[in-house]
Order: C-alpha cells, then sequence, then structure tokens
C-alpha cells in the first residue's frame, strides 16, 4: 500500500513541470511525462491516483490519450485533470467529453491546483470506498437470499408443483404439507397415493377447478382461497398461489404454487415477513437531497452532480417540463464549494425586456419611477454563490449580450448608477429546449451558449425511468399529511400509474396522486380511471406499502415476460428498461424461467 497518493504530471513544458512538482512533492508521490506515450505507458504500469494532462504534447494531445486511458480498464478509472493555456469554453467542453474531471487554465494559481488534485483525490476514495461497500452489501444480500431460501423450506406452507389435471396430482410437495393436511407430503406424491383434490371440501372442488383452469388458458397468474379437510377432520381454509408453465406453443405443462393456512386470518404474513422487511430495507430508494430515484438513470444523474459540484464551470441542465430540473441545479450548489453561499434562482421567461437590467443588475434610489431605494440585482445577491436562470431559453438576443458581457468579467453598472460592479457567481441554468438548435435559428448568440454550456446534465423523462414510480408515490405519501378516510394504493392504481406515459412527468405524477388521495378519483390523460364510486365495498389488502410494491412490481414482470414468452429483449422494450435492469430485478424477485 502506498504511502502517499501518487500523480502523474504530463507536461513538456519544463517550467511547468517545475511549479507543478516543487508545490506537489511534499504530499504526493510523483512520477513525470513529457510525451503522450509515455504518458499511457506510466499510466498503464504504474496505476497513479490521479493524472495532471496537458494538452499539447509533442505526439499526440491531451485529449487522444485521455481518450485512451478511458478505452482501458485498468485506466479507466483514474481521475484527469486538464491543465492548459486553452481558454476556450470549446476546449473545456471537449475535455469533459473525453472522460476529464476538471479543467485548470495557465497561468495557474499555485494554490488553485493543490486545490482541485486535493479535491479530486478525496472524491475517489469515496468512490472506492463505496465501491467497496457494495460488494460487502451483495455479499450480505446473497446470505440473507441463502436464509430466506432454508426458511422458504420450512415455512408451515405447501410449495409444490403438479400435473395439469382435475385430480392435481403433484410431483412435488414441501414438507409443509403435514402440517397443514396432517399427511405426510409423500402421501400425494408417491405412486398409487391419494391426488390432492382428496382433500379438498367437495363443495369447493368444482370452483376451484374452474377457476384454476380459466387461469391457465388466460397465462394468468392463480389466486383462490378454499377449504380443505385434513386428517384431523377439522374443515381449514388455505390460499392458493400458483402459476402455470408452459411449452413452446402455449400449451400448459405442469403448475408451480404456494398453499399456506389462512384460517385464523386471511390476510395473515406468513412468517417470512421479518426477513423480507430486511431484505427490503437494503434496497430502498436512493434519496439525492430532494430527489428521489433509485435507477440507472437516476444513479447516473447522481454523478454527474458530484462531479459538477467539483468544478466551478457554468452547468446547463437539460429536461421536459416536470422532471425535477430546479431540483438537480440546488443539488449542484449543496453539493459545491459554494454551499453556504446564495442560491439565487431566477425565472428567465417571467422577466420583462424593459425590466432586464434592473432585475440583473440591480438599481439605484430615484432611478426611475417607483424606485424608492437602491436594490441589488440577481448577479450582485449570487455573488460567490449560485446564480439558477430557469428557462433559459427564453432570454433574448439583446439580455444575453448584456448578461454575457457581467459574467464574463466585464462587469456591469446598476440602473441610475456609475461605478462598475464585478461579481463571481457560478451560473447553473435549466432548459426544456435544445439551445443548440436554438444557436442554429440565430434565437441565442453562439457565444452566449458556450459560456453557459460546460457541463451539461440530462434528466430523462419519467416514462424512462418507470421503476422509480414506486419510490415517488412513497416519498409523496409521506411528505403528505395523514387524512382519516385516505384510499389505499391498490394494485389497480399502481398499475395504471406503470402503464401511463406520464407526459407531464413527476409533476403530473404528484398531482394525479394528490386527486387520488383527497377525491378518490384517478384521471391519466383526460381518461377518468378510476371513480369514487370504485371504492365502495372493495376489500383492500391491509400491508406496508413497500411490500405491497414488490408484491405487485414482481407480478407485473411475471405478467410481462410471460405475454412474451419469457423473451428478455421484447420484455425490456416494453417495460421500457434496459435489459441489465430488467436482469436485475428478475434476480432480486427471484423469477427463473421454468
Amino acid at each position: 500500500m502506498r504511502k502517499k497518493p501518487l500523480i502523474l504530471v504530463v507536461d513538456d513544458n519544463p517550467v511547468n513541470l517545475r511549479i507543478l512538482v516543487d508545490n506537489l512533492q511534499e504530499k504526493y508521490a510523483l512520477v513525470v511525462a513529457k510525451t503522450g506515450e509515455k504518458a499511457l505507458e506510466h499510466a498503464v504500469v504504474q496505476r497513479p491516483d490521479l493524472i495532471l494532462l496537458d494538452i499539447v504534447l509533442p505526439d499526440m494531445d491531451g485529449f487522444a490519450v485521455c481518450g485512451e486511458l478511458q478505452q482501458q480498464e485498468a485506466t479507466r478509472s483514474i481521475p484527469v485533470i486538464f491543465i492548459s493555456s486553452m481558454q476556450d469554453p470549446e476546449y473545456k467542453t471537449r475535455a469533459f467529453s473525453v472522460g476529464g474531471v476538471d479543467y485548470v487554465t495557465k497561468p495557474f494559481h499555485q494554490a488553485e491546483v493543490v486545490a482541485r488534485v486535493h479535491t479530486h483525490l478525496l472524491l475517489k476514495g469515496m468512490r472506492e470506498r463505496l465501491e467497496e461497500k457494495n460488494v460487502l452489501v451483495k455479499q450480505e444480500l446473497s446470505e440473507n437470499r441463502r436464509q430466506l431460501n432454508t426458511l422458504m423450506d420450512n415455512l408451515p406452507g405447501i410449495a409444490y408443483r403438479s400435473d395439469v389435471d382435475k385430480l392435481r396430482t403433484m410431483q412435488f410437495m414441501s414438507v409443509g404439507t403435514h402440517e397443514i393436511t396432517g399427511f405426510p407430503h409423500t402421501h400425494f406424491t408417491e405412486d398409487g397415493m391419494e391426488p390432492f383434490i382428496s382433500v379438498v371440501a367437495e363443495d369447493d372442488r368444482i370452483e376451484l377447478t374452474e377457476r384454476l383452469q380459466a387461469a391457465l388458458a388466460a397465462r394468468l397468474r392463480f389466486e383462490h382461497v378454499y377449504r380443505i379437510q385434513p386428517k384431523s377432520g377439522d374443515s381449514r381454509w388455505v390460499r392458493e398461489q400458483a402459476v402455470g408453465l408452459y411449452d413452446d406453443d402455449g400449451t400448459p405443462f405442469a403448475i408451480e404454487g404456494f398453499i399456506s393456512d389462512v384460517t385464523e386470518s386471511k390476510m395473515q404474513e406468513l412468517g417470512i415477513c421479518e426477513e423480507n422487511r430486511q431484505l427490503k430495507s437494503k434496497m430502498k430508494a436512493h434519496y439525492f437531497g430532494n430527489i428521489v430515484g433509485n435507477s440507472e438513470p437516476m444513479q447516473n444523474i447522481y454523478e454527474m452532480i458530484l462531479k459538477a459540484g467539483a468544478t466551478d464551470d457554468n452547468v446547463i441542465v437539460y429536461g421536459e417540463s416536470g422532471t425535477g430540473k430546479e431540483l438537480v441545479s440546488r443539488a449542484v450548489h449543496d453539493n459545491s464549494s459554494r454551499f453556504n453561499r446564495n442560491y439565487v434562482p431566477v425565472n428567465c421567461g417571467a422577466i420583462p425586456e424593459q425590466l432586464f437590467e434592473s432585475e440583473f443588475f440591480g438599481h439605484k434610489k430615484g432611478a426611475f419611477t417607483g424606485a424608492v431605494g437602491s436594490r441589488k440585482g440577481y448577479l450582485e445577491q449570487a455573488d460567490n454563490g449560485t446564480l439558477f436562470l430557469d428557462e433559459l431559453g427564453e432570454i433574448s438576443l439583446i439580455g444575453q449580450i448584456k448578461l454575457l458581457r457581467a459574467i464574463e468579467g466585464g462587469g456591469f453598472t446598476p440602473v441610475g448608477g456609475t461605478e462598475l460592479v464585478h461579481t463571481r457567481p457560478r451560473i447553473v441554468a435549466a432548459t426544456n429546449r435544445d439551445l443548440m438548435e436554438l444557436v442554429q435559428q440565430g434565437q441565442m448568440r453562439s457565444d452566449f451558449y458556450y459560456r453557459i454550456h460546460v457541463v451539461p446534465i440530462y434528466i430523462p423523462p419519467l416514462r424512462d425511468r418507470k421503476e422509480d414510480i414506486p419510490l415517488l408515490i412513497d416519498h409523496f405519501l409521506r411528505v403528505l399529511p395523514e387524512l382519516d378516510g385516505r384510499p389505499q394504493i391498490t394494485t389497480e392504481v399502481l398499475n395504471a400509474f406503470m402503464t401511463y406515459d406520464w407526459p407531464g412527468n413527476i409533476r403530473e405524477m404528484q398531482n394525479a396522486l394528490h386527486q387520488y388521495l383527497n377525491l378518490g378519483t384517478l384521471s391519466l390523460g383526460g381518461e377518468r380511471i378510476i371513480t369514487g364510486s370504485n371504492r365502495v365495498g372493495m376489500q383492500v389488502l391491509q400491508e406496508p406499502l413497500d411490500t405491497a410494491m414488490s408484491r405487485f412490481e414482481r407480478q407485473y414482470i411475471m405478467d410481462i415476460l410471460k405475454a412474451n414468452e419469457w423473451h428478455r429483449s421484447h420484455t425490456a422494450r416494453t417495460l421500457q428498461v434496459d435489459r441489465r435492469t430488467l436482469f436485475r430485478k428478475m434476480k432480486q424477485h427471484g423469477i427463473d424461467e421454468a
């Protein structure tokens, strides 16, 4: 294990090398390369903890070096900080696009370089510790799954596999058969023994057979509560839950399921509740500040927020209306070095052109009618903090010119004032429009675009991360006040939420949930899905929300898999998730094709 972090310094300028080495050698071990080829060789052999990389090198530019590092598994995770005299924002954008984590312009402040090196080494260490924790969590989950399987083998219930016949001929039954029926499991499985239908109450046999055959014909999950006559002679109620197994022609050839005793309470959990709760607590939604989501797209957003927070460059957040652009922008501020300074949100679409200068640059007392006192503008309010420009695409060309001069260091003069004011706000902007298209149409200046568009963050629409919908529902239910008689989140409601495309994204979903909880009605896309009358006499399974959501998610995935004949790619497209997410969900819920 290294005593000091190892830094690879890549620069062919002796002056720069001497400055960097003098400032870093006390805290870090250093290795120097003056060419791109030598830098790649050192990176593979010595695996530095961080690379300081110049763009202009004798044999290949720094962008190519960074690209090569990103393509190799051994060097992909090494953070690269570009150090260059190129100050054009396009170079910064390209540096981040090829995998760089930061960009420092020459001539640089020595303290700034040391601080940024320290910050990115801390971030790298945090990522490595997080990966180690993930390994431990996976091991713990694996052990918990083993314990769960052991528990399932000892449940006071019957796990079985049967033929598709009216006699319910059993191929396999678990040892829990004895506790429920009074007979050993071999009583129903060995040759010459009785079929399971023999212990079903005679009055319930016809309905049981008809319901099971109907579910198999429709390729639906089967669930039914009926009575049995165990060996003791006392009638018992059992709940049977089963699925059919089908051949390539769609013909059912076997049934697998579980039979549980619900005599005391048909809604009673059967011994695995605590184990399930412990497992699910390890698979809870990840929250990043006020942002909710555990899907792969949202994990990528969290990573981008951390990267953006580690720099001081301007950020642009893209996303459809209602996706939570301001939450992401606020998270960038909260995770930056400016977190303890002002965060000033501005709705650019709500500022009239004639008030633009007064709002952004402020005004002096008496500058115009109604100016009864001096007022600081948004730029001055956000000095050394973050200025959030929502609806950036609504700023006029004239406004862009004025704002660009101010944020590029030219300063500004408040309306009615004479002194030039300089401020250093960090710009975080948001839009639901294609800014490059606005540039091409002449509605946005290219220099303004490149000044703002340094670190882009793209928020996916809700339809592309539907697996987060149960987590969002749970979040909104937690923050809403409890109301007497509030309707339950039923399977029907969850199914409606999961199948709808949500053009208004999270904002629309929150409004729909509020409507359902307050009025008992659910309308999606102008179509009324659930009315208040649907709730009359409805029997609702009383269980924790995360249990209901997990149960629904598992069954919904099973239904779509069966509808697509267990074709994973087709199922992933139907669910609008990638194949990796589908496989992870199948493994999480123990879904395997028989």
